[in-house]
């Protein structure tokens, strides 16, 4: 025999919730039997929503909500929205497994699942406006842009010294490319040494 206490103890459930459940047949001969009785009787929660609690658990404060973020009607405002329900879902996850409770840890998993393709659903969506928006770029249009923009400057560079030699000194052209030339290097030089620091 096993008593109500005892169970309520293990199981970490209100006693009018144990109650109920001795109302509705549950043996008290032993906690093996009492537990086959309670995954063969209480109903499954099947959907993330039912799974879901109705305020953030004690470890997330309720006055975080009131952040501006979260109360955006736009993608930032869903995306934010959607990590923080995530992080509540997977919170009853841990409550569900300390607890030792199957079935409430197959509910709590399921609605984590659910929660967890809502964020990368959010992210997407929050992805895609930002640059149709332009807020950010596409590493290939990056790409095309210094390709395009930086060659052009280069090609300009290397003709600079023959096509400003004989107006930097009209005497004696030859030493004005010289130290155009020098300038243009350094200049190279100087770009090169940019680039590897984003290798």
């Amino acid at each position: 025999m096993i008593t109500q206490k005892e169970l309520r103890e293990k199981w970490s459930i209100d006693k009018g919730q144990l109650s109920r459940m001795v109302k509705r047949g549950m043996p008290l001969t032993s906690e093996s039997d009492a537990q086959r009785w309670r995954l063969a009787n209480q109903t499954r929660v099947s959907t993330a929503r039912s799974i879901l609690p109705k305020s953030l658990p004690s470890s997330e404060p309720q006055k975080e909500l009131d952040a501006s973020s979260f109360r955006l009607v736009n993608s930032l405002g869903r995306l934010e929205r959607s990590k923080k329900i995530e992080v509540a879902a997977y919170d009853l996850v841990v409550k569900a497994k300390n607890a030792e409770n199957p079935v409430a840890m197959r509910s709590a998993i399921n609605g984590w699942g659910e929660a967890k393709k809502r964020v990368s659903e959010a992210e997407m969506e929050h992805a895609r406006y930002e640059e149709t928006t332009r807020q950010t770029i596409r590493m290939d249009e990056v790409r095309e842009f210094i390709t395009t923009w930086f060659g052009a400057i280069r090609n300009l560079m290397d003709a600079m010294p023959s096509s400003l030699s004989a107006r930097a000194n009209p005497s004696d052209p030859e030493c004005a490319k010289v130290a155009i030339q020098e300038g243009v290097d350094q200049i190279f030089i100087t770009i090169q040494k940019a680039e590897g620091e984003f290798k």
